[in-house]
């Protein structure tokens, strides 16, 4: 070890040794911590771990790595760290910036003892003025004057050693080995590196004496970006700062870049959007600060597969026909060379986008080669089960024949697997001679329906009728006759297209794809039509299918369709269940919140109404309507229907303005008029409707609705009930009974089960007001009986206060049916008896009167009537507003808008 020589002499120059000690010649700048850059950011996460490094005592390891790649903020960290540190009076810090001749131990070390001295740790004259670099294989005697000078202190010292991927020779690694095995108490050693250099890391790792940054954590979080850039006036719009950080990944290179590029302009949206690997200042930093350097042969591996978003090592064979591709990327990844890794069992690869784009535009120099490497790619992934990704590279490759041979063969695949939107932004860079060709126009026409483009789908539909070519194949056939069944569905003409189906091979052509979709259109037709078994019996074969294929998309909806029939057929229990099963499938593939869930909603949302769940029903409701108002195309009619008058009906009873409500309905039914709406929504919300309009005082809307299931519905008992409420609305109790008795003796049929429950529950009512109890009480028991496996205990509760009377004089006299007897009684309460109850003609007359504050006797003689008529109607307005007073029941008229 070189000593000095004794001299009395002390005195030196800053971060010079003393007089007679040789060392290297030391640049200052080189030992001498980097000056701040004015717009880094503090990022208290990662500055935490470096302050604990220096404290006293020391609580974990004394070693800090931070590894990762060119341009991810390793300096910039540490230097804003040593500036804090110096401002706050803390430890002594000594830094090193090493480069390729630091491979040499004694400029090496040289460096490290100016730095030291630098640090000021031992004041002007301590110990290692006197303290000289070894030559190669001199490190352990001046390992030993190192450590006994650090001994000397009693605060500790913080050696960064900036760039330790530089150091690559045996003896300078050897070097730094040995003072890693020999760390002082007192010195703290962090190591700044673009890639794992060949230290003694593992072995520190494994003894606990090593901490570690890495890529990950320096990666700017969304947050950490908006401060950077806010630091320097920059204010992104969310979603422009998610394409920022979506191109930059937050690599910090990237992000100063561009915030560079934004810096002054007037349309940030649109510099981040051309903000690329194709930016001047992106492209001079790629080649200079990680591409530099790089052997031809593995330039020309990275031209060669950035054609693929991701890639695995087989398929890197075959772009670069390179046998030893997994070498070179197995060395990109080592040496952090903006290379990930990742996906199933961590064989696939990727490009940072920014390298990527820089990659490819490099590769568009040389277009004939780009497109085979293309051309490649798409045989590699549509062999690997890939269609998407394979169409993809079959378009850039420009081979119209591949294209078409994709879409025909997986476009229906990719549909009801539930990559129709993907899809579909392919098939919009596809040239127009591809998608005239009538195999791939109707492939076009059943995605753009998948998602309710209709407009899209007719485009489609006219390239397959103005070609030349026939459609040839029963194949064909059939799947134009599926997709113009598909398209009946949102227009009408469902039974005349239906009954075009059947005149092809649809659902049993041996295209498993074609016959799953044909099934599935089938299956929604019949239940819109009303033909349950055959609903149940195509969307159940679709189902097996779509679970065996794998098809998720169309499993999905035959589960949601096939708990819409058991909901036609009046099984509740089987549809809550079939409902749950669907609910559960949908959140496993993350669809729990889109449109594909809004009719699951709508549905639970209806059982839940029907078993007086009104905090349940209200948020089913609502969410099936966000989900259909968030997808900007259309839906079947049916679907939507369903959500929008579930949510009218449901709000109703809470509603403001109630008369507002039911206007809102009558709308809905004008808007979808033309629409095929499946009947046992119609049966559904005709009654619901007709009450609604009587409550607000509006006969003439009931009397709409009658009319309107006439037109909707052939002869059945919902036509008769309506019939029946209106009798029984105007006193005519008799003419009610015999409607009533053509329901409850199965002379007509019902369409949906509810309509019975109702039924008899007008019978049990009407018998009371006519003084047969004995009839009432049998009533009352069927609509018990009906309502109980359903659970259904809503037409109780809208009954009001009459069904309640008659619950309680018949309790204990229900038999098996006294518990659900008890609930329903429950589910009606007594402070709001009778506020269901519609006003008659007449109470609606003198309601209107009653805000004038007129006498009893002047009203009277106004309409004609004694003054003991006007008090028989006014008992009969308080009793079912549920009021004592005047004044009352204006204001609760008010509320129900019937003023």
């Amino acid at each position: 070890m070189p000593l000095g020589n004794g001299s009395s002499e002390r005195a030196r120059l800053a971060g010079r040794p003393a007089a007679g000690v040789v060392t290297a010649p030391v640049v200052a700048t080189k030992v001498r911590v980097p000056a701040a850059a004015p717009t880094v950011l503090d990022r208290p996460r990662l500055l935490a771990p470096l302050d604990e490094l220096l404290r006293v005592p020391l609580e974990g390891p004394p070693v800090m790595v931070v590894c990762a790649p060119a341009g991810a903020g390793k300096t910039t960290l540490l230097a804003g760290w040593a500036h804090l540190l110096a401002e706050r009076g803390g430890a002594p810090l000594a830094w090193v910036s090493l480069d390729a001749g630091d491979n040499d131990v004694f400029p090496l070390w040289s460096a490290v003892l100016g730095a030291l001295r630098e640090s000021g740790a031992w004041g002007q004259d301590g110990p290692l003025e006197w303290l000289g670099p070894p030559r190669e294989d001199e490190e352990a005697g001046f390992l030993a004057g190192l450590v006994a000078a650090f001994e000397r202190l009693t605060t500790p010292v913080c050696l960064v050693l900036d760039g330790v991927h530089e150091v690559r020779s045996p003896a300078a690694v050897r070097a730094l080995n040995l003072l890693l095995r020999q760390l002082p108490p007192t010195l703290r050693i962090v190591l700044a590196t673009r890639f794992p250099p060949p230290l003694i890391l593992p072995r520190l790792r494994v003894e606990g004496r090593l901490r570690e940054i890495g890529p990950a954590d320096l990666t700017f979080t969304v947050g950490e970006a908006r401060a950077l850039l806010a630091g320097q006036g920059i204010e992104l719009s969310s979603a422009t700062l998610g394409v920022l950080m979506e191109r930059t990944e937050g690599w910090a290179a990237g992000l100063r870049l561009a915030a560079m590029s934004v810096a002054g302009s007037s349309e940030p949206a649109t510099r981040i959007a051309e903000f690329t690997g194709e930016d001047r200042a992106v492209a001079e930093y790629l080649a200079e600060e990680v591409l530099t350097g790089l052997p031809g042969q593995i330039r020309q591996f990275l031209l060669a597969t950035c054609v693929c978003a991701t890639f695995t090592v087989d398929l890197a064979v075959l772009l670069s026909q390179q046998e030893g591709a997994g070498q070179i990327l197995d060395h990109l990844e080592r040496t952090n060379t903006l290379i990930t890794r990742g996906g199933p069992s961590a064989r696939w690869y990727r490009y940072h986008p920014l390298l990527r784009g820089y990659l490819l535009a490099e590769l568009g120099k040389r277009h004939r080669w780009g497109r085979r490497l293309h051309r490649t790619a798409a045989d590699w992934f549509a062999a690997a089960g890939d269609p998407l990704v394979a169409l993809e590279h079959g378009i850039a490759a420009g081979d119209d024949d591949l294209v078409a041979r994709l879409i025909t063969k997986f476009g229906l695949q990719q549909v009801l697997k539930g990559n129709g939107d993907p899809l579909r932004a392919l098939l919009d860079t596809v040239p127009a001679q591809v998608l005239a060709q009538p195999p791939v126009a109707l492939v076009g026409a059943a995605i753009a329906l998948d998602r309710g483009d209709v407009p899209a789908a007719d485009r489609c539909l006219r390239r397959v009728a103005g070609s030349a070519r026939p459609l040839r194949t029963h194949r064909l056939r059939a799947l134009h006759a599926v997709v113009l069944l598909h398209r009946a569905r949102f227009e009408g003409g469902v039974r005349e297209a239906l009954t075009a189906l059947e005149t092809t091979r649809a659902g049993d052509t041996g295209d498993v794809d074609l016959d799953m979709l044909a099934l599935s259109n089938r299956g929604t037709a019949a239940l819109w039509l009303g033909e349950h078994r055959a609903a149940r019996t195509d969307l159940s074969r679709a189902l097996r299918l779509a679970t065996a294929e794998g098809r998720d998309a169309v499993a999905l909806h035959c589960r949601v369709h096939l708990a819409a029939v058991s909901a036609a057929e009046g099984d509740p229990a089987q549809m809550s269940a079939e409902a749950a099963a669907a609910l559960d499938f949908a959140q496993a593939r993350c669809w729990s919140e889109t449109s594909r869930c809004a009719y699951l909603y709508a549905l639970m949302g209806a059982d839940a109404y029907q078993r007086v769940d009104q905090e349940r029903a209200e948020r089913l409701c609502s969410l099936s309507v966000r989900l259909l108002a968030e997808r900007a195309e259309r839906v079947d009619p049916t679907v939507e229907l369903s959500a929008l008058l579930l949510e009218a009906i449901v709000a109703f009873d809470r509603a403001e303005d109630p008369h507002g409500v039911v206007a809102a309905i009558r709308d809905l039914w004008r808007r979808f008029r033309t629409a095929q709406v499946a009947p046992a929504l119609i049966a559904f919300a005709a009654p619901v409707e007709q009450r609604m309009a009587l409550r607000v005082g509006e006969h003439r809307w009931a009397m709409e609705v009658l009319e309107r299931l006439g037109r909707q519905l052939r002869p059945s008992a919902e036509h008769a009930l309506l019939q029946a409420v209106l009798h029984a609305h105007k006193g005519h109790l008799n003419a009610a009974r015999r409607l009533l008795d053509l329901i409850v003796n199965d002379r007509v049929p019902a369409v949906v089960a509810g309509t019975m429950v109702e039924a008899w529950l007008l019978e049990a009512l009407l018998a009371e007001r006519t003084g047969n109890q004995r009839r009432a009480h049998e009533a009352l028991s069927h609509a018990l009986a009906l309502a109980q496996p359903r659970h259904a205990l809503r037409p109780f509760l809208d009954a009001g206060a009459p069904a309640r009377d008659l619950l309680v004089r018949g309790a204990g006299r229900f038999g098996r049916y006294d518990s659900f007897a008890a609930s329903v009684l429950a589910a009606i309460p007594a402070s709001a008896a009778g506020a269901t109850e519609a006003l008659t003609d007449r109470e609606l007359d003198l309601l209107i009167e009653l805000p004038s504050m007129r006498t009893t006797e002047e009203i009277a003689d106004s309409l004609f009537v004694s003054v003991n008529t006007i008090k028989t109607h006014l008992r009969g307005i308080y009793r079912k507003l549920g009021v004592n007073h005047r004044r009352d029941a204006i204001t609760a008229a008010r509320r129900r808008g019937l003023l």
